[in-house]
């Protein structure tokens, strides 16, 4: 082992050698002002311009700036410029990391070139900065342009319009540039910022003056003119086409010719489109904007040779390949997407392979090849997801992943046509729940004794804005206000929202501190069979739900098989809108109606998905259902939908537990293996912690008497049940029952909350570093909307259940919805009972829901006359004491508590029901996620 080790290291010193002599030898030729012979070097080195070049030339320029007299340093700091200017414009080798190393380089020129010192050394810097960000592959998109807007900027406080007028106008069409591919703000903004950015350019820019700088400029307005998408399309194409002609007056084949190829691909772009306008009635315009397009991309092509340069080579196959995919002329198109797609490595250039791969694929799935289809779409899905490594910001990669989602749809049903049927499964899982699997691959590597001082600093602020939106809401809080429900009394005004804002930029900044978005780790995708060992019993089966444009799809597995069952028409439109429409919308505007119509709602859905047929057809000997829901789905009470036989749900048929992806049941997984799980299991309980839930108090008092809970153990009430006390608990118990208010925050899920004594804790506080629970298994969310989300097209259910998978459980129960207060009391002890009789999570949850749902209203006496018994007992007690001592409104206290407890259960003997909790709203609403 040594001896390897001590190779590898003599290894490197030796390529490090071959950097640095490398590196030496053409800062000498450039020092020599030999701009040719550095090219040719730089050119015949090119397996040199790699990722490791950049943190050696990084580490070789800082050190010997940095040690070097303040004159040597300048003119090393000019040398190291005009190399990683001429790195960052080269054509050839990998632009992506060419463009990383002049940025290196420049930046370590900054330490040197000072505004006050190098105005202009300074200036240019920062324009080459600019162009270098403007142009970037790696890193995030948004940023990058960002970047390049601000170097920009900086370089206009030296070159002003007044003294420098070339250079001021030059920079001008340089963020035109970036405006029109800017992704923050409103793109029609944007593009009327590059509009105005050419027109100001060209008031300097003269065609007289300046014909090469004026035909850029003028391309550039052309570009922008291109990029209008309103209602005046026809007119921009007009004028666009205009403004390219107007530029050819200037470019040749021989004058310019790289911008006048450009040109005329653009032209032929715009061309193609007046193609596709009159594509129905092929008439004569049709034929004759194909003619043009067609002249136009293939004078494009005289100078965009593969050779010379690659890229535009490629791009404009990629243009001519969709003017022959809209004439249907197949064998044209693909010839000339794998072309394109022999430049555009998805790695390398992932944006561009996406097109490439995702056209070939489509033709090929149109044309009935199958295999090649799902060729073109394992490209196309290997650039998406390089793209969403290389995003460092959480949203940005959420963006990239929404924009891609078809294409994930798209070669799950090749492969389902191709009879693939475990690919298609395997690609319907990758596309699910990133960023809830990115969280938790995250916190599995993470402790808290390992946490950078730099997240610690970030984390505190996250605390203390959290705290003072605690103490916001409790300054505005009605002391008249007693909850009938487990919902949270919220507050809300312009103060918290923007409290909620900055927490959520300091999100951000722990995101781009994780090892994931860092790009330090990458989480691989799980094979079908590595599905199929996380099923514990063979008696057990995944369903795992598939929602494309047209289509649901539902996967069965078993520990040695996988089926397929397809509900054909049952897509996002119909079936997904459906549910948003007739379920979570009635669920949030019109509660009664939700609750009236929904026994009728699961019936429909359970006849949408085909229930029946699939018990029926695949799950005769199977026990237990492990759900793997996707998109609104996750909503569904599934134990409450009817099986197609008399009277039985599907709880009756099945132990049922959930997980938002299989993804997420691996971590769940090899959490349960890095536990350290004994016997003397400790228990703790949160029991009312805002003193208005009298339900919530007894059921922590009859599960504490299960289990000999010691009063340590329990936090009762707001004085006791603090955000530290109920953290700290966390952290030391196995099993940990939490009965209380909460509330989802739809629109921002990561501040859904669970409401304390003394304020609250988010889901963003769950997710983050600072919250890790070695030692928790089991955790019971005996509140409302644990589990209450609306996830987005890219299926992530980021709710406060996930968040304790998050943070370390392996298995929580959890609501779907606001639960009643009785009704929940009664499940959560039913369940606990059956816990100590030894059933497993789903087990003791099935059999706490079916009693729960067949408990009649005679059975709710001997639980009454117990409240009256401890009414009675409160009341004579209470006169022992004086009235403001701490035991009288302790008595106080229990004495009101119980009598809410009998009036609570003589309403419900007083109504007509036979059994008070048959409907599925009071005995469905809590499901089990993660482990048995």
């Amino acid at each position: 082992m040594a001896k390897g080790f001590g190779k590898k290291q003599k290894e490197d010193k030796l390529k490090r050698r071959d950097y640095l002599d490398f590196l030496h030898k053409i800062l000498g030729t450039i020092r020599e002002d030999k701009a040719d012979i550095a090219i040719k070097i730089i050119e015949n080195n090119l397996d040199k311009l790699d990722r490791n070049f950049i943190s050696i030339f990084r580490d070789w320029a800082t050190e010997t700036l940095s040690q070097l007299e303040a004159d040597k340093a300048d003119e090393r700091a000019l040398n190291i410029a005009d190399f990683s200017s001429l790195v960052g414009e080269l054509q050839s080798g990998n632009m992506a990391t060419n463009l990383d190393i002049a940025i290196v380089g420049l930046e370590v020129v900054e330490t040197v070139y000072k505004y006050e010192i190098f105005p202009n050394e300074w200036a240019i810097t920062k324009i080459n900065l600019g162009n270098c960000y403007n142009n970037r592959i790696f890193g995030d998109s948004q940023d990058n342009l960002e970047k390049a807007i601000t170097f920009y900027h900086m370089a206009l406080d030296v070159y002003k319009r007044d003294y420098f007028p070339v250079q001021w106008a030059d920079i001008h069409n340089n963020l035109a540039t970036v405006y029109m591919k800017r992704i923050k703000g409103n793109p029609s903004e944007n593009l009327e910022k590059a509009i105005t950015a050419c027109n100001v350019a060209l008031e300097v820019l003269t065609k007289e003056k300046f014909p090469k700088k004026w035909a850029i400029t003028q391309t550039n307005l052309a570009n922008a003119y291109c990029d209008k998408r309103n209602s005046q399309r026809s007119e921009n194409i007009e004028l666009a086409i205009n403004i390219y002609n107007a530029s050819l007056e200037v470019l040749t084949h021989n004058y310019l010719p790289e911008l006048w190829a450009k040109n005329q691909g653009n032209l032929g772009t715009l061309y193609s489109e007046i193609m596709r306008k009159y594509a129905s009635v092929k008439s004569d315009l049709f034929m004759n904007a194909f003619d043009l397009a067609m002249e136009a991309y293939q004078n494009s092509l005289k100078v965009y040779t593969r050779v010379n340069y690659p890229f535009a080579y490629a791009w404009t196959q990629i243009h001519i390949g969709l003017t022959y995919h809209d004439l249907d002329l197949v064998e044209q198109a693909r010839t000339c997407y794998q072309l394109a797609l022999e430049i555009f490595a998805p790695k390398v250039y992932p944006a561009e392979s996406i097109r490439a791969a995702r056209n070939l694929g489509k033709l090929a799935f149109q044309s009935g090849r199958l295999k090649e289809a799902i060729q073109a779409y394992e490209i196309a899905i290997e650039a998406v997801e390089t793209r969403h490594n290389w995003a460092k910001s959480e949203s940005r990669r959420q963006e990239i992943l929404a924009e891609s989602i078809y294409i994930y749809q798209n070669i799950v049903q090749a492969c389902i046509n191709n009879q693939q049927i475990d690919k298609a499964f395997e690609y319907s899982e990758r596309s699910r729940s990133k960023l809830l699997v990115d969280l938790m691959a995250s916190s599995h590597l993470s402790q808290h004794e390992n946490i950078p001082p730099n997240v610690q600093e970030l984390l505190q602020k996250y605390e203390e804005l959290q705290q003072q939106i605690d103490i916001e809401r409790q300054n505005y809080k009605s002391e008249n206000n007693p909850s009938e429900t487990r919902a949270i009394w919220q507050v809300y005004n312009e103060k918290i929202a923007s409290l909620e804002t900055t927490k959520q930029d300091i999100w951000e900044q722990l995101r781009k501190e994780d090892p994931i978005l860092a790009g330090e780790i990458q989480v691989k995708p799980l094979s079908l069979s590595e599905v199929q060992q996380l099923i514990d019993h063979p008696k057990t089966a995944i369903l795992s739900f598939y929602t494309t444009n047209s289509d649901t799809h539902i996967f069965i597995i078993t520990q040695n098989s996988i089926y397929l069952h397809s509900c054909i028409g049952e897509g996002l439109e119909r079936l997904q809108k459906w549910i948003e429409q007739n379920w979570l919308s009635n669920y949030i505007h019109h509660p009664e109606k939700w609750e009236n119509d929904m026994e009728h709602f699961h019936h429909e859905l359970a006849e949408r998905l085909q229930l029946s047929k699939i018990i029926n057809q695949y799950l005769q000997d199977i026990e237990e259902l492990i759900i793997e829901p996707h998109l609104l789905l996750h909503q569904i009470p599934f134990a409450a939908l009817p099986t197609g036989e008399y009277q039985e749900y599907l709880v009756d048929r099945f132990l049922i537990r959930y997980t938002p992806s299989c993804q997420i049941l691996d971590f769940c997984h090899q959490n349960h293996k890095k536990k350290r799980l004994n016997l003397d299991i400790q228990y703790g309980t949160v029991e009312d912690a805002t003193d208005d839930l009298h339900c919530a108090r007894w059921e922590g008092e009859q599960i504490a008497k299960i289990y000999n809970i010691p009063s340590e153990k329990r936090l009762i009430g707001s004085s006791q049940a603090t955000v530290q006390n109920y953290r700290k608990l966390a952290e030391q118990v196995q099993t940990f029952h939490s009965c209380h208010h909460a509330e989802s925050c739809l629109y921002n899920p990561l501040e859904s909350q669970l409401k304390l004594g003394d304020g609250s804790i988010t889901l963003g506080q769950l997710m983050s570093p600072g919250w890790r629970l070695p030692h928790l298994v089991n955790v019971f969310l005996s509140c409302c909307e644990t589990n209450l989300d609306n996830p987005d097209i890219t299926d992530n259910l980021l709710t406060l259940s996930t968040g304790f998978l998050c943070a370390g459980a392996i298995s929580v129960i959890s609501s779907l919805w606001k639960v009643d207060d009785l009704a929940t009391a009664l499940f959560s002890i039913f369940y606990y009972q059956q816990r100590q009789e030894g059933k497993n999570c789903p087990a003791a949850l099935k059999e706490a829901q079916i009693k729960l749902r067949e408990l009649r209203k005679a059975d709710l006496e001997e639980i009454s006359q117990a409240a009256e018994h401890q009414r009675k007992q409160a009341r004579n007690q209470k006169e022992q004491y004086p009235q403001d001592s701490e035991e009288y409104l302790e008595c106080d206290f229990q004495h009101k508590k119980s009598l809410k407890i009998l009036n609570t259960i003589n309403h419900i003997q007083k109504s007509t029901a036979e059994f008070p909790f048959a409907h599925p709203r009071y005995w469905s609403a809590f499901i089990a996620q993660g482990l048995q």
